[in-house]
């Protein structure tokens, strides 16, 4: 018998400025605690998933970003908790306002290859991240990660 299975649209953005990415240390009373990860989070009822985004980035960092772009729509299955993420990664590197505080976490704007030899980036953000800022990729990827207790990935497409 198949497991209830919880599904969540969220939204994360992808901010680039001068070599470098904004990150987000999770706090330790979050889920993934420790882990860095993308500004974002769960798409509202009545809302684009671009809105979403923008509005979530603008929730935990204080930038306002305008043209974002679509470019990776990712299935994270959590099968030890069973919740499925559908997550969409957006870009810009067009923003304005001053960093805020977070709740969420400490913000940390991170030099490319130093946040993707971090360990603490969320597992398949190393993916993600390198598929974006390679200009040889497409516009837009859809991957598949399913994901252990651990957050290791068990399975990937």
């Amino acid at each position: 018998m198949q497991p209830n299975i919880t599904f969540s649209s969220t939204t994360n953005m992808l901010l680039m400025r001068e070599g470098k990415i904004l990150l987000l240390k999770r706090s330790d009373a979050k889920t993934f605690s420790g882990r860095y990860m993308l500004p974002g989070g769960k798409q509202h009822e009545n809302e684009t998933l671009e809105e979403a985004a923008i509005r979530e980035t603008f929730e935990e960092t204080g930038l306002k970003v305008s043209d974002a772009s679509l470019r990776v729509v990712s299935t994270n299955y959590h099968e030890y908790k069973a919740r499925v993420y559908l997550v969409h990664i957006f870009t810009s590197s067009k923003f304005a306002g001053s960093l805020t505080g977070s709740r969420e976490g400490t913000l940390e704007w991170v030099g490319t290859k130093d946040a993707l030899a971090n360990p603490m980036l969320y597992p398949d953000l190393k993916r993600h991240i390198q598929f974006i800022l390679d200009p040889k990729s497409p516009n837009l990827a859809f991957t598949y990660h399913k994901f252990n207790e651990a957050l290791e990935i068990t399975e990937s497409r």
